[in-house]
């Protein structure tokens, strides 16, 4: 073998060996990624937020919905939900530790935001100035010990947890898998009794089957563009008569019959619905209006033409 055959053959050994060092990396642990809960948010059914400033806010899972429990007892906006339990499956960018002293340096000693999801408590504070991501502890991976390891996580979720209120409470005018009952309005009411729905006064044009079908479908699938809370309107029992509307219905999987009283209001060219009795009121469009508070006529298809 010639001196610059053996030259090569030593240069391509050493490569290989450097390509197998690399690649199995002896000795060398592999970098992975680090979360500060390992929490399945499928499985959390029930919330506690404390925010400094703003209002405490407590939810529960059941049947699979979740419901607002502080400060109102509603439907809770999935959206929103959705949002802030994403807090357990979020990465620690940087990992620390530090004494209880350490903690005012990071706003963790006054937490902006407390939450707790089931049994396990998280606290957020201020953010880094670099890039912005927030001094987070898991408190309840914290309790053993004389330090507490921080974590830096994206800041995003801070602003979702510190969201308004209004924005926890579900756009839908009544529950999800609800089943309706009554609906009435000034001047007659439509009521199911055993399986068949009953208009009365009975109309002077008659009211298809196909007809009340879709106005139980219209209220079923309805929702506000807004929710609003706090409302301050004086409403005159005059207004409240005219301008009402009552739905009554059941929660599936359980026997408890619901009843919510809307009086529609109009305020320049904004339609709502008001629930006088908690002072919500929910923002819906004109269309939205027309489609729940009367029977629209249901097309004839060409099939059904034929048959007559």
């Amino acid at each position: 073998m010639s001196r610059e055959a053996k030259t090569n053959l030593i240069l391509f050994s050493i490569v290989l060996v450097l390509a197998l060092i690399v690649w199995l990396k002896p000795g060398i642990k592999t970098n992975s990624h680090h979360y500060i809960s390992s929490l399945d948010r499928d499985e959390i059914s029930e919330i506690h937020l404390q925010r400094q400033g703003l209002d405490n806010i407590s939810l529960n899972k059941h049947h699979g919905l979740w419901f607002l429990s502080e400060p109102y007892q509603l439907p809770a906006n999935p959206l929103r939900v959705n949002s802030i339990t994403a807090l357990v499956e979020k990465r620690s960018y940087t990992r620390f530790q530090v004494n209880n002293t350490e903690l005012n340096r990071y706003h963790l000693d006054k937490p902006l935001v407390r939450i707790s999801f089931d049994n396990e408590q998280f606290i957020i504070g201020s953010a880094d100035p670099l890039m912005q991501r927030r001094y987070t502890m898991n408190i309840s991976d914290n309790t053993q010990s004389a330090k507490k390891t921080v974590h830096l996580i994206d800041g995003l979720i801070f602003y979702q947890l510190r969201a308004a209120l209004d924005s926890f409470i579900s756009l839908r005018l009544i529950p999800a898998q609800a089943k309706i009952k009554r609906i009435s309005w000034p001047g007659k009411r439509l009521k199911l009794t055993h399986t068949q729905w009953q208009l009365t006064p009975s109309p002077a044009a008659a009211v298809s089957n196909d007809s009340i079908v879709q106005l139980i479908h219209f209220w079923e699938q309805a929702q506000a563009t807004k929710v609003e809370t706090n409302i301050k309107i004086n409403i005159g029992n005059k207004i409240r008569k005219k301008n009402s509307i009552s739905i009554e219905f059941m929660l599936n999987n359980t026997t408890e019959t619901q009843i919510i009283n809307y009086v529609i209001i109009q305020q320049g060219q904004q339609i709502k619905l008001l629930r006088p009795d908690i002072n919500i009121a929910y923002w819906i469009s004109p269309q939205t209006l027309k489609m729940i508070s009367g029977f629209s006529p249901v097309p004839v298809t060409s099939s059904q033409k034929n048959k007559h």
